[in-house]
């Protein structure tokens, strides 16, 4: 599905769904060197946003990227991550290049965990006191470990055919990415916290495990013998967002992965994921997502590749 609004429109702010992207290889990544975006979306250097995640690794040159009015440098060896509706645009671009690289939220949870995705670009935005910085410059040796990863990346990104284990193979570099960049994010924001690093591991498993079962939070508050404010307010830390958030974005993704995976109708889905029923299954996922659950299958199913 393209995007309602126009890829191609000049105005200042834009909102872009996955699908604008013309050049796809790959159903919910995209790989590319930073020049030859630009040249194809040379609209993209103005403010916008999109539904999906952005890394980029900026090899040479100079500029400044702004992510939500903040202004950050670029420069050799550094890189950016770009949170889903972060409105964020390019300035003042000398003799860049880099590597581009985007991913939807399905995809990486397909098989790695929501929450450390979340934890890995809450470090994007500023959340009371403590200051992010969202474009990070890298060691010698901490540039050479990403671009390794991106590079194991982009040669799966181009060997991709719908009968091999490419997409599988990125979705492993993927999640060995996002360990690593959670581990420079906390070590340059000075954000880590052991005790909270430990309880995150475990609500992270806790929340895959009852995500269905459990949307009300004293069952996680009892679980960590902890407050609702205590637990919010570590999850406001880490994610920049609650725990009913979370637990609800986690029931949508599911929602979306069955609509997409099964032949099970809406209505099973809606029993499945222990909506009270259908009605409601379907008013929550529509303002959730802006489409209803028959309306999101028949336009997504159409997108993914299909088996030979």
């Amino acid at each position: 599905m393209r995007s309602a609004l126009n890829p191609y429109d000049n105005t200042e702010k834009s909102l872009y769904h996955f699908s604008f992207l013309r050049d796809i290889k790959v159903h919910g990544i995209y790989f590319n060197s930073f020049v030859k975006f630009l040249n194809l979306y040379c609209f993209i250097r103005k403010a916008h946003a999109h539904d999906f995640y952005s890394v980029i690794l900026f090899t040479k040159g100079t500029g400044n990227m702004v992510i939500n009015n903040d202004s950050y440098s670029i420069q050799p060896q550094s890189i950016c991550i770009v949170a889903p509706n972060q409105m964020h645009s390019f300035e003042g671009l000398e003799d860049i290049e880099g590597i581009i690289f985007f991913f939807c939220q399905d995809f990486y949870v397909e098989e790695f965990s929501f929450i450390r995705l979340l934890n890995v670009f809450s470090y994007t935005s500023q959340t009371g006191t403590n200051a992010c910085n969202p474009c990070i410059s890298l060691s010698d040796m901490e540039f050479i470990h990403i671009n390794t990863i991106l590079k194991s990346i982009q040669s799966e990104y181009e060997l991709y055919t719908s009968s091999n284990n490419s997409a599988v193979i990125i979705r492993s570099h993927l999640n060995i990415m996002l360990l690593k960049l959670s581990e420079l994010y906390e070590t340059k924001s000075g954000k880590s916290n052991n005790n909270d690093s430990i309880l995150i591991h475990s609500l992270s498993h806790l929340i895959d495990s009852y995500f269905i079962q459990e949307q009300h939070l004293g069952f996680y508050t009892s679980a960590f013998n902890i407050s609702e404010s205590q637990l919010n307010d570590i999850c406001n830390k880490h994610f920049n967002c609650g725990m009913k958030k979370i637990l609800q974005n986690r029931l949508m993704l599911e929602a979306r992965k069955l609509l997409l995976t099964s032949e099970l109708s809406v209505s099973e889905i809606a029993y499945k994921l222990n909506f009270e029923d259908n009605s409601y299954f379907n008013k929550v996922f529509k303002i959730k997502t802006g489409l209803t659950p028959k309306r999101f299958r028949d336009i997504h199913k159409k997108l993914l590749p299909q088996k030979s």
